[in-house]
């Protein structure tokens, strides 16, 4: 899966029209709430990441997942 994959995967699962990018910080995306947070769980589960709620608290930008997905992404 391309970068540009995962970040339309991730605005897919928060559902919102914000382009994302690596540097996004989370807080500023309205979606980005414990639904939006449920949701992208669902999302990387199904890729075989596994998260917890205790990990999101610690994200703080669209980095973070990208890190968290690491070879998951072909660069």
């Amino acid at each position: 899966m391309s970068l540009e994959e995962f970040l339309e995967g991730i605005a897919e699962a928060l559902d919102t029209e914000n382009e994302l990018t690596p540097e996004t910080e989370l807080e500023r995306i309205d979606e980005y709430d414990s639904i939006g947070v449920l949701s992208l769980m669902s999302y990387l589960d199904e890729m075989g990441i596994k998260a917890t709620p205790a990990d999101f608290e610690k994200f703080r930008t669209v980095a973070d997942l990208v890190a968290l997905a690491g070879e998951k992404i072909d660069g």
